[in-house]
This record gives structure tokens, C-alpha cells and sequence, in this order.
């Protein structure tokens, strides 16, 4: 597996190790997924967006830590910081 990707109990670990509550981490993978849901958008499409695969998406949506440039440009679009037309493909 990719170095970038932890597991759901390696997560935990990390997150106690450092500090974060690995509780709020999946609730805002969550929030994510019920973001993409809201604007009515596939997998495909709203990963897409962010240069992630579907089947990568899907991960991410289920617990599996999102690699760093991916969880900045992320911040950055719920934050309102960047938008459809600064992520086109």
C-alpha cells in the first residue's frame, strides 16, 4: 500500500500520537461525502476535481487518511478559497 494511505486502526494510532481526535477526522470525512452529495455529484466527478481517482475517492469517503496536497487543495474549496473554475482539469 501506498506510504501516503494509512489504515483505519493505523489513523488512530497517528492521531493519538500526534494529538488529533481520530473522531473528528472521519466526521469530516463525512462531511465530505454528504458535500459531494448535496451539490448531486458523482464520485468520479468531484474527486476529479482534486486529481483523485473514483476508486480513490471512495476510499476516502471510508476512513483511509487523504495524502497531504489532496487535503490542502480540499481546505482550500470548502474554505471558498479555490473553486470549480481554479480546479479544472
Amino acid at each position: 500500500m501506498d506510504k501516503d494511505f494509512v489504515s483505519e486502526a493505523r489513523m488512530d494510532e497517528q492521531s493519538a500520537t500526534i494529538g488529533i481526535n481520530a473522531d473528528a477526522v472521519r466526521s469530516q470525512l463525512a462531511d465530505l461525502r454528504q458535500l459531494r452529495i448535496s451539490k448531486r455529484e458523482s464520485q468520479e466527478k468531484f474527486w476529479g476535481r482534486f486529481g483523485v481517482t473514483q476508486s480513490s475517492g471512495s476510499r476516502f469517503e471510508t476512513g483511509l487518511s487523504i495524502p497531504a496536497p489532496v487535503a490542502i487543495l480540499l481546505k482550500l474549496y470548502v474554505n471558498g478559497k479555490l473553486n470549480d473554475g481554479d480546479l479544472q482539469e
